[in-house]
C-alpha cells in the first residue's frame, strides 16, 4: 500500500502484503492482523480452538517469529502433542528458544493469585525478551480458563484485557486470549468483546464493533513505539506516518509539527510510567513502611519489562538539551510529580524531613535508572532499593530480590 493511503483496522481477506517492520503478514482464522494485534478468541470447545490456532502458530514459527503459549499445567503435554501432530518441530523449537510453553502458575497465577499489573509487566518483559533473543516479533496465546478457577484477583480479568489492549498498541507482536464459549458466561463474553476490536467467532476473524482507534490515537501509537525505542531525534515524520498508517495531511491535521507530537507523547498514559509503577508498589507493599522499597522493586520490574529503555522524560530531556523546547515544561512537571509522590510516601511514614529526603530518593532513582539502562540489568535499581531503605528508614519489602 502506498504511503498516504489510509489503512483500515478491519481484517484483510484478500491478497496479502508485508506487515509492519517488513515482517510477513499475520494471518488468523481467514483474516489478517494489521495495526490491531490483540484478539479475543471465542471458541466452541477444544477442537474449534486448535483448528483456528494451529495454522497461526505454524505460520509464525515458519517466519522465524517467537511463540509463547500460556496453558493449564495439566494441558501442557497434550498441547505439545497437538503442535507435533500439525507438523511443527516441537523439540527443535523448544531447544532453540523459539517456542516457550509456560503454565498458568508461571504466568497468570504466580503466587496463587491473579495480579493484574504483575501480569502486564510479565507480558511486556516476555515480548522484550523475544527481541533480545533475535526474534523481532512474538506471537502469544493465552488459554484463559484460569479465569474460572475462583482465585483472588480474577475479578480484574476484564480490566486486565482493556489495559493489555492499550499496552499492545503500536507493537508488531500479537496476543490472542483464547476463551471457551461453553464455559464462560454470556455476560463475561460481552464484556470481553467490548475490550477487543477483533475477535475470532465461528472460526472467522471479525471486528467486534468496539471503537477502532482514531487516526490521532494511531499516530500516538506509532510515536509510543518509535520514540521509546529510537529516541525523538532519529525518528522522522515519514517513519511516524508510515507506522501510523495515515496520510501526511492527516498527520499534520492532528499534529502541526513533530514537536506537538512529542508533547502529546510525553502526556500519553503509556509514557507516564509512574502510574503503573505506583500501582504495582501498592500491590506488593505490606504497609506504609514498606512502600518505598516496594516502589524501587516495582521500578526494577518495570525496567526489565521495558527492555531497559529507561525514563522517557529523562531520556528526552538529555536528547533535546533545549530549555526552550515546548516539551521542557511537560518534562519538568512530570519530574516534579515523581518527587511529590516520593515526598508523599515519606509523609505517610511520619518522616521528619520528607521534602529533603524526597530529593535524595529521586536523585537515587534517576541514577539507578541510568545505570540499569547502561548495564541492561535491574541490579542498580535493586541496589538503590537497599540504599533507599537506609535513607528513608523504611522496612524491607517482602518481594524477593
Amino acid at each position: 500500500m502506498a504511503r498516504g493511503a489510509e489503512r483500515r483496522n478491519t481484517p484483510q481477506t484478500g491478497p496479502t502484503r508485508r506487515a509492519r517492520g517488513g515482517s510477513a503478514p499475520v494471518r488468523l482464522a481467514g483474516g489478517e492482523l494489521r495495526e490491531l494485534r490483540h484478539v479475543c478468541g471465542l471458541f466452541a470447545g477444544v477442537e474449534d480452538t486448535y483448528a483456528a490456532l494451529l495454522p497461526f502458530i505454524a505460520e509464525g514459527l515458519q517466519e522465524r517469529q517467537r511463540a509463547v503459549h500460556l496453558v493449564a499445567p495439566v494441558a501442557r503435554a497434550s498441547h505439545l502433542e497437538r503442535l507435533a501432530s500439525a507438523g511443527i518441530d516441537v523439540e527443535g523449537s523448544l531447544h532453540r528458544g523459539q517456542l516457550e510453553v509456560a503454565t498458568w502458575e508461571e504466568s497468570y497465577l504466580r503466587g496463587g493469585r491473579f495480579d493484574r499489573m504483575g501480569m502486564l509487566l510479565f507480558l511486556q518483559k516476555t515480548l522484550s525478551e523475544g527481541r533480545s533473543r533475535g526474534y523481532p516479533v512474538t506471537r502469544v496465546i493465552g488459554f484463559m480458563e484460569w479465569a474460572l478457577e475462583g482465585v483472588a484477583g480474577v475479578e480484574n480479568v476484564v480490566a486486565y484485557e482493556a489495559d493489555l489492549d492499550m499496552s499492545l498498541r503500536g507493537r508488531a507482536d500479537s496476543v490472542i486470549c483464547a476463551y471457551d464459549l461453553s464455559r464462560h458466561t454470556a455476560g463475561l463474553v460481552a464484556q470481553l468483546q467490548a475490550t477487543h476490536a477483533l475477535a475470532v467467532v465461528g472460526g472467522k476473524l471479525l471486528p467486534t464493533g468496539a471503537a477502532a482507534p482514531s487516526p490521532r490515537v494511531r499516530i500516538l501509537d506509532a510515536a509510543s513505539y518509535l520514540f521509546s525505542r529510537y529516541g525523538v531525534g532519529p525518528t522522522g515524520v515519514d517513519a511516524l506516518i508510515d507506522g501510523a498508517g495515515v496520510a501526511k495531511r492527516t498527520f499534520y491535521r492532528y499534529f502541526p509539527s513533530k514537536n506537538d507530537l512529542i508533547v502529546a507523547w510525553l502526556s500519553d498514559s503509556r509514557t507516564r510510567w509512574l502510574d503503573g509503577v505506583r500501582r504495582r508498589a501498592e500491590e506488593i507493599a505490606g504497609g506504609p513502611d514498606e512502600t518505598i522499597p516496594a516502589f524501587f522493586d516495582a521500578v526494577a520490574e518495570w525496567l526489565e519489562a521495558e527492555d531497559y529503555r529507561g525514563c522517557p522524560y529523562l531520556n528526552t530531556a538529555v536528547e533535546l538539551g533545549d530549555p526552550d523546547h515546548p516539551a521542557d515544561p511537560v518534562i519538568r512537571a512530570y519530574l516534579s510529580e515523581v518527587r511529590q509522590y516520593l515526598e508523599g510516601l515519606l509523609r505517610s511514614t511520619a518522616h521528619p524531613e520528607p521534602t529533603r529526603v524526597a530529593g535524595q530518593l529521586q536523585a537515587l532513582l534517576a541514577g539507578a535508572m541510568t545505570l540499569s539502562v547502561g548495564k541492561r540489568s535491574s541490579d542498580p535499581a535493586r541496589d538503590a532499593r537497599d540504599a533507599a531503605i537506609r535513607i528513608a528508614g523504611s522496612k524491607s519489602s517482602q518481594l524477593p530480590r
